[in-house]
């Protein structure tokens, strides 16, 4: 009966992790990968490392990645200050590593474009002021 019992052990512990690797593939460095490309955005490195003067102190920001689901092949990236209660988001980034694009969502014009459009739209804008 120990033998039994020490051979179905066995076949367990061996079969646990080849299950758990085939059903959870992750790409650690796809998120990572994300975080980089946001973070050297001029647009983004510009608001970091802001003085606020309300609470005396330099805001650093903060990434909020989503990665890709069934629905969406696409990174959403949240870029934004953690006040102490709330998230207060800036920029709403859009990733598609595969076909090396960034979306962003214009607030202004309420769609979502690529990031020259949206760059292009915003030196048309600041010509026209």
């Amino acid at each position: 009966m120990k033998r039994i019992y020490n051979i179905v052990l066995l076949i367990l512990t061996t079969a646990t992790p080849a299950f758990s690797q085939e059903d959870n593939q992750i790409n650690f460095g796809s998120e990572d990968s994300v975080k980089k490309i946001i973070m050297a955005l001029p647009e983004v490195r510009a608001k970091d490392k802001v003085y606020d003067s309300i609470t005396s102190r330099v805001q650093r920001i903060q990434l909020h990645i989503t990665p890709p689901d069934a629905v969406t092949n696409l990174y959403k990236v949240e870029a934004g200050y953690q006040g102490n209660n709330r998230f207060q988001p800036h920029f709403y980034f859009y990733v598609d590593l595969p076909g090396k694009m960034i979306y962003i969502e214009d607030l202004e014009q309420g769609d979502r474009t690529t990031l020259d459009e949206w760059r292009r739209r915003k030196t048309i804008t600041a010509a026209s002021n």
